[in-house]
């Protein structure tokens, strides 16, 4: 059976008394008047973020000056939990308890509009887009279907660049890290690289961007190691290099974009503790979309194609063997068209009411096999502006389609057998949620219910609609000029079970100390598993990261250290039987960086 480490009860901070403090805190912090923060992924139409209908959360420039990347950024936003295994990899997201494991991404990012998930899994590319290249972040927590489609079932994060100032900066750190970037006029440049903090976990990456007029273009290289569960001799030949290219052009609520990649990667894959599958494959991947927006609604066209080759695949206990070898390739595609509406009424000085919905056409090519799917996405909600205090109501239905990997991938196991299966049903889910906010604090609660969930099926060793689940939560944060703190409680269950999904962190605090030029965060994650049944606990964590800054004229020196009290955890694995697996994470690490900051364009 292929390791699929999925979706996430015991101990640390009580689901009652616990939450009722801290909902209790918060709603004291309600003194102030709101500022006129406007946003556009709430309802994709411009409006004050007090009057959203949906759980939206804005980082700003000053939030972001003490992240590393976008990645490390978004750790601030409640709801979503981040999960880094190997170094150079985009971070694993999860999102209200949907958690793909890096085989699935149910988290879509938009990068100014333009989609950044790869055509054959959806998976986002988080590390495509250098921090100091943003100007702000929105991000929708919970589904998204009704807005932006088929990958939003989870939340949508949307990243605006900023035309970025000259500047050039140079780090080192452990691990033998090292960092250029540059900066100038509408183009800007980064190269990282480091030896890794595990062995076998080396990468390199490069990326660039350049706009002019309504145009934009980012290119990116990467070439890493990938180091697996333990450091033996399975997963020496484990490696991706890849290369990718994205362009867009802008006019009023017009949008065009495309891109291009290729891929290849050597992976294995545990069947049983000491053996694992192997293979390489070569992958080309193209997407072509329009989309025109307007203020009720608008419309999206794109078309997604993929050639898969996988070469060499061979059951490996040590040695390599010849069976399963041979060449699997072939061509496949996806064409996505939707139309979608959003509406507003004011029907009370106070009250507001918005609503949607969005009509999803998916079809789907590979070979001689054509897949169809058919969605209608509806949400209505309601917010009431009661002066220092907005509280909303949001109904929602959303959508998650089988990706084209789900379905068609070839990748053959021992035996011959793969497992993708083009019968994939789509995942539907109906939410509800409920939430208060104020100027710099708020509080969210939702339930939602999923059908349909895609799983991999151990009684016919291949993905299916295994199941239904349940998802519900608490997202609570205070973010002030001196400190923050937030907690999140997230229970996600089967249908029919008490016990909390694998991997995923049912409580999970977060806190800040911004004081002179020193940053202090600290993430306190609780109750997390290995598997479904809750045999295997994972322990809990807390990591501590510092932050120190000083300003030189125009140079800006920081130094920055992760996991200052060196825990040793895990953050991320699976079970095989009764055999637990799990990643370590990274231990103590520092950094230098020294940042030249020219004038701020006008």
């Amino acid at each position: 059976m292929p390791a699929h480490p999925g979706r996430g009860s015991g101990r640390g901070l009580g689901p009652g008394k616990g939450r009722a403090i801290v909902i209790a805190a918060v709603l004291f912090l309600a003194a102030q008047q709101y500022s006129q923060t406007i946003v556009v992924t709430a309802e994709r139409i411009e409006q004050p973020k007090r009057e959203s209908t949906a759980a939206i959360t804005v980082l700003s420039a000053d939030d972001l000056k003490n992240a590393r990347d976008l990645g490390d950024a978004l750790r601030l936003v409640p709801g979503l939990q981040l999960i880094d295994v190997n170094p150079g990899a985009p971070p694993m997201v999860s999102s209200r308890g949907f958690f793909g494991a890096g085989e699935v991404e149910y988290v879509q990012l938009l990068i100014d509009g333009v989609p950044a998930g790869d055509v054959e899994s959806g998976l986002a590319d988080w590390r495509s887009i250098p921090i100091e290249d943003i100007d702000h972040i929105e991000v929708l927590r919970g589904p998204g279907s009704s807005l932006f489609g088929d990958t939003a079932l989870g939340g949508v994060v949307q990243v605006f660049r900023k035309r970025p100032a000259s500047q050039a900066a140079i780090a080192i750190g452990s691990f033998g890290e090292r960092r250029v970037s540059a900066a100038l006029h509408n183009a800007s440049f980064s190269h990282e690289r480091s030896d890794g903090f595990r062995k076998h976990s080396a990468y390199e990456e490069t990326l660039a961007h350049a706009a002019f007029g309504g145009f934009s273009l980012d290119a990116a290289h990467r070439d890493r190691e990938i180091a697996g569960v333990d450091d033996g001799e399975l997963f020496r030949d484990d490696a991706e290099e890849s290369r990718r290219v994205r362009a867009a052009y802008r006019r009023g609520g017009l949008l065009l974009h495309v891109s291009d990649r290729h891929t290849d990667v050597t992976r294995t894959l545990l069947l049983a503790p000491g053996f694992g599958d192997t293979a390489t494959r070569n992958l080309d991947t193209r997407a072509l979309g329009i989309s025109i927006t307007k203020k009720i609604g608008g419309v999206e066209v794109t078309r997604e194609s993929m050639r898969s080759e996988y070469v060499g695949a061979a059951a490996l206990s040590g040695t390599a063997t010849a069976e399963g070898s041979g060449r699997h390739s072939g061509s496949g595609s996806r064409t996505m068209a939707a139309a979608f509406l959003t509406r507003e009424w004011r029907v009370a000085p106070r009250v507001r009411i918005a609503a949607g919905a969005r009509y999803d056409v998916i079809d789907d090519s590979f070979e001689s096999q054509d897949v169809s799917d058919r969605a209608f996405s509806p949400r209505v909600g309601a917010s009431f502006d009661a002066g220092a205090v907005t509280a909303y109501i949001q109904l929602a239905r959303a959508f998650k389609a089988p990706t084209l990997d789900q379905r068609f991938d070839q990748r053959p196991f021992p035996g011959g057998f793969t497992i993708s299966n083009a019968s994939l049903k789509s995942q539907h889910a109906n939410n509800v949620e409920a939430g208060v906010r104020g100027v710099n604090w708020e509080a969210v609660a939702y339930a939602m219910h999923v059908d349909d969930e895609i799983d991999f099926d151990v009684r016919t060793f291949r993905y299916g609609n295994i199941g239904s689940s349940r998802h519900r939560g608490l997202e609570t944060s205070y973010r002030g000029r001196f400190a923050s703190i937030g907690y999140t409680w997230t229970r996600v269950q089967a249908e029919g079970s008490s016990h909390q999904l694998k991997n995923i962190a049912e409580h999970v605090v977060r806190a800040g100390l911004d004081f002179a030029h020193v940053h202090v965060g600290v993430e306190h994650s609780a109750n997390r598993w290995l598997d479904d049944e809750n045999r295997f606990p994972l322990d809990d964590a807390t990591i501590v990261d510092l932050r120190l800054t000083q300003t030189f004229r125009s140079v800006v020196a920081a130094l920055e250290a992760h996991n200052v009290l060196d825990r040793n955890y895990a953050p991320l694995g699976f079970v095989l039987g009764s055999v637990p697996f799990s990643y370590p994470a990274p231990g103590r690490s520092i950094a230098l960086t020294l940042t030249w900051k020219g004038k701020e364009p006008p």
